[in-house]
């Protein structure tokens, strides 16, 4: 039933969805490259100065105090580099829903008009098949659709705990700072 064009525009379809897929993904993994390459920089800059800082100490106490105020705004950097992460990954993988999103509403409109120039071809018997068909394209529709939103739900809450983790944790170190520093 199928035509060369048809196997040919088909493969030509899916090719371009691999590539829309394969660059949504290497622009996320680009991205997260250039974050870590700019946090390790910006760590090695950070520890050479404070070694420099730290040798001028001239008793343990202030050594202690510098080491304090050096580790004390770690929390705040890790934090900011797991929202920054979460970020990336969450855009990259909104991308990639959005290309598999359009590729199956365009794959359930070919499979509907299919469906339609099967059912105006066949007698008046296969009409049980065609309609089975039918909801097996819808049905997988659906499920696709479900699955979508129960991803992007999961994405949702793990940022949500992410941020609730980081918030607690920053409190705690500021607790554990001030209680450092005061002693």
């Amino acid at each position: 039933m199928l035509t060369q064009e048809q196997i040919t525009a088909a493969n030509k379809a899916n090719l371009e969805t691999l590539a829309q897929l394969s660059r949504k993904a290497f622009d996320g993994i680009e991205k997260l490259m250039e974050l870590n390459l700019q946090v390790a920089k910006t760590l090695m800059q950070e520890n050479v100065e404070h070694l420099q800082d730290s040798s001028k100490a001239k008793d343990i106490k202030e050594y202690m105090s510098m080491q304090a105020n050096f580790v004390q705004p770690m929390t705040e950097k890790a934090i900011a580099y797991s929202k920054h992460f979460y970020s990336i990954a969450n855009d990259t993988q909104s991308g990639i829903n959005e290309v598999s999103k359009a590729d199956i509403q365009k794959l359930s409109t070919q499979m509907q008009k299919s469906m339609k120039d099967i059912s105006s071809q066949t007698p008046n018997n296969s009409d049980a098949m065609v309609n089975l068909i039918k909801q097996a394209v819808a049905n997988a529709s659906t499920a696709f659709e479900s699955s979508q939103k129960a991803v992007k739900q999961a994405i949702d809450m793990s940022t949500h705990q992410t941020q609730s983790a980081a918030e607690s944790a920053l409190k705690a170190s500021d607790k554990l700072f001030k209680n450092t520093v005061v002693k």
